[in-house]
């Protein structure tokens, strides 16, 4: 998901970046009027932050032998809106970009939209669709779960095929490089995609039966519905998976090895090129920053290169966990208005 900084420079850096500050600011308005109305759900503001910065961050191994990681927001969105997840998106990109060598600040922008706007407006929007039709909280997480995660990684797909396409020696056309890199994110994606599903749709039914007034004041708790309602959109969430599936799969593959590709006939993809390496390297590296040396971006170091210094970087990791929870901890009671009466134990 991460753009590695030097993919994407000049006007398109420029433009990511300010779509990225804007979507930051509104985000920051809508947290600021959450907190003024729910004076002791801010803490749980700081949580959701820390949730995306962890979430994010760690790697998980996957069968293809690279590893990526869930995203968060989907489950930050369904709970707090859109706007909020994506502010929240914002500053943790700034940190794991400072201090963990994850994206850069060229492509900080770009990255927000990614894992900010698109995860976020897939998930929440794919809950509130499953919950208008009247299904149940615990399906209706499990949709904005999945679909969500998928979401962030088709955006972070469109905005790498762009950028590549208009690169100085491209390899392929928009839609080859569309079917190269889904082709490359789905064999790990789906399974961690199918993991974040059943994490966010089991911790909705456990809030709401553990603290059932906090979903309630957050207008979660879904309204009852008839059976013929239940059954006819669980027919329809059906068909739209079913259909967006063969889309993100089937169809750009196919697309890739068709001549209206643009791609010689040495590159199209076959059942051994599109096999990922026997290694657990990110898909960062093993997929975005590959594409883009064979089209003349060359990836660069980032401006605080830690990663490269062995264990400097897993302790800062720690460390920086810890500092963050303290943070959040001790002024979370900062967001929002100043009336330390409101926080009166």
């Amino acid at each position: 998901m991460h753009i590695t900084e030097g993919i994407i420079t000049g006007g398109s850096a420029i433009g990511y970046t300010g779509a990225g500050l804007a979507l930051a600011w509104y985000g920051s308005k809508k947290m600021k009027q959450f907190a003024a109305a729910f004076p002791n759900k801010r803490p749980l503001l700081g949580m959701a932050g820390a949730l995306i910065f962890f979430v994010s961050l760690i790697p998980i191994p996957a069968f293809t032998g690279t590893c990526s990681h869930p995203c968060g927001t989907p489950f930050i969105a369904i709970l707090f809106g859109p706007a909020i997840a994506i502010a929240l998106t914002g500053g943790t990109l700034l940190l794991q970009a400072a201090f963990f060598s994850h994206g850069g600040f060229g492509t900080w922008g770009a990255n927000v939209i990614a894992l900010g706007l698109f995860g976020s407006l897939g998930g929440w929007g794919f809950f509130w669709m499953a919950k208008k039709i009247g299904l149940p909280l615990w399906f209706a997480g499990l949709a904005g779960g999945l679909i969500g995660n998928l979401m962030v990684y088709a955006g972070s797909g469109l905005i790498l095929a762009g950028e590549l396409a208009g690169a100085p020696d491209p390899q392929y056309a928009f839609t080859g490089y569309l079917a190269v890199i889904y082709g490359a994110y789905l064999p790990t994606q789906v399974p961690i995609a199918i993991g974040e599903m059943a994490i966010t749709g089991m911790a909705l039914q456990y809030i709401y039966k553990q603290r059932p007034e906090v979903l309630a004041d957050l207008g979660l708790v879904p309204p009852p519905a008839s059976r013929a309602a239940k059954v006819a959109g669980i027919a329809l969430l059906s068909i739209f998976l079913t259909l967006f599936f063969w889309w993100v799969s089937v169809k750009p593959i196919a697309a890739a090895n068709s001549p209206d590709g643009n791609i010689p006939k040495e590159n199209q993809m076959t059942e051994e090129t599109i096999q990922p390496k026997k290694t657990f390297t990110g898909m960062d590296e093993a997929v975005n920053e590959t594409l883009a040396e064979e089209a003349g971006l060359t990836p660069r170091s980032p401006y605080i290169d830690i990663e490269s210094m062995g264990d400097l970087w897993n302790a800062l990791l720690l460390s920086s966990g810890a500092v963050c929870g303290f943070i959040f901890g001790r002024w979370w009671h900062l967001i929002g208005h100043r009336d330390r009466e409101d926080y009166a134990a």
